[in-house]
């Protein structure tokens, strides 16, 4: 039975700590002995199996001594993995560090736009570098693989995020709808909602019963309420906060945006998508691998506001056009299915040579 390690820093909430229960759970169902070893204390947010061993690592070393930890995960990888699978830039390249001379299959997956993220451009200059020392490379977009060197690129594979959505794929295609424009994201200014709030303030004297409703929380909420209370539109756009049920929130709305400057692969839009909303979505990384533009919904420039009020205003007057979007958007799900993207991480990392 192959060993396979997830090597992360928490399972507290995030899009790569779901990934890795959803993919632990579903291996370990598969009949592969899975462990996950977390390098924090932290409660774990998502639904993983039972059968799936979590370590975590400062409860072992008792220390936080980051070049103690390394020397103990150096052993740990030996003794406990037959294929080490790490996410998250900078705890890939600890990995890559500690697993130096080990002879043991690693691959790193790499979560956001290795554009952008992680922000300090030496860094990231170091982890190009040192995915140069990895098995195998899993990114979530074409456009990702492509930042990266050839040398990189040929161990790399472009996997998406998986989802079990069940009964709520293409829920919104029969709930009752209201006058509403949504979008998902934590507020912070990699997320864009100042642009999105300026075009709905623009298009406001035309769609004068519509709301925009901005679900997520973080640290540009306050900046974001002052651009709403400059335009008086305090009773039109909305903060509802985070909530737990998202998806049953915005199933009744019209339109979905997403206007970001840049993206991993942006969970909300695929999910969005999978339940059954026209969207929009700035050209971010992972919206060509999502939308076949104008035929399951819009693509438009980064930062264009002119573009984004052209798009919403196309959603929202043809109707035939947007119900079109809506109903073609839930076929992504097909190629999202956790049991689908298994296959595929299964497969690559099969083919991971030492």
């Amino acid at each position: 039975m192959k060993k396979i390690l997830f090597f992360i820093c928490t399972l507290d909430d995030g899009g790569a700590q779901r990934v890795v229960s959803m993919l632990s759970s579903k291996m370990v169902e598969r009949g592969f002995d899975v462990e996950v070893l977390k390098y924090y204390k932290s409660e774990n947010i998502y639904p993983i199996s039972d059968k799936v061993k979590i370590t975590t690592l400062e409860e072992q070393t008792g220390t936080t001594n980051k070049l103690t930890n390394t020397m103990w995960m150096r052993k740990y990888f030996k003794n406990n993995a037959d294929v080490i699978i790490s996410f998250l830039a900078t705890y890939n390249m600890l990995a890559i560090c500690a697993n130096k001379g080990n002879n043991i299959p690693i691959i790193v997956a790499d979560r956001n736009d290795p554009r952008y993220v992680p922000s300090n451009k030496i860094i990231r200059t170091l982890r190009d570098d040192l995915y140069k020392h990895a098995n195998g490379i899993v990114v979530q977009t074409s456009d990702n693989k492509n930042y990266f060197s050839k040398d990189v690129q040929d161990k790399c594979s472009v996997i998406m995020n998986p989802f079990v959505m069940k009964d709520k794929i293409g829920s919104a295609l029969k709930a009752n709808k209201e006058d509403l424009i949504v979008s998902v994201g934590r507020l912070e200014k990699q997320k864009n909602q100042e642009m999105l709030i300026n075009a709905f303030a623009e298009l406001n004297d035309k769609y004068p019963t519509y709301k925009l409703v901005i679900y997520g929380e973080g640290p540009n909420r306050d900046t974001l309420q002052e651009l709403i209370n400059s335009k008086s539109l305090q009773e039109k756009v909305l903060l509802p906060g985070s909530v737990d049920d998202v998806l049953d929130k915005i199933k009744s709305t019209k339109l979905f945006v997403l206007p970001s400057n840049y993206e991993g692969m942006s969970n909300a839009l695929a999910e969005a998508m999978c339940v059954g909303l026209p969207v929009i979505s700035t050209n971010v990384s992972g919206a060509s691998d999502l939308i076949t533009n104008n035929e399951n919904g819009l693509i438009i420039n980064i930062d264009n506001k002119q573009e984004l009020i052209n798009a919403i205003d196309k959603m929202l007057t043809d109707e035939e056009f947007s119900n079109k979007c809506a109903n073609n958007a839930t076929e992504i799900s097909k190629k999202l299915d956790i049991d689908v993207i298994c296959d595929e991480w299964l497969e690559f990392i099969s083919k991971v040579k030492k």
